[in-house]
């Protein structure tokens, strides 16, 4: 919205500059007026594009020996499917669907 606003006036300014041309030194003031107009409608041709969508997809890759299809809350023991796991604050957390608990996978060391 604000870029249109800014080709529009610089379309404004423009023809104020092409009408004051009649009073004098006409060459440099039709030369800033015509730039003036070009530039609004660049500006306005530019915000008209359109932006392809992007998506984020955060993978999470757990090491070691974590199977998400065998994993039980740790509050209530229910299953917890793949939709209970996500990446929040740089860390892995589930997500109970049936208790509501929420705690973070804390991995141990493999050595």
């Amino acid at each position: 919205m604000l870029a249109y606003f800014i080709g529009a006036l610089l379309g404004i300014v423009g023809i104020v500059f092409l009408i004051a041309a009649t009073q004098g030194n006409a060459g440099f003031r039709i030369l800033t007026g015509l730039v003036l107009i070009a530039a609004g409608i660049f500006i306005a041709r530019i915000t008209r594009m359109k932006v392809p969508d992007q998506r984020i997809i955060q993978e999470i890759d757990l090491s070691g020996d974590v199977h998400p299809e065998e994993m039980t809350c740790n509050n209530c023991g229910a299953p917890l499917d793949r939709d209970s796991i996500s990446l929040r604050e740089g860390g892995v957390f589930v997500d109970c669907p049936y208790c509501g608990t929420s705690y973070q996978i804390e991995e141990e060391p493999k050595w």
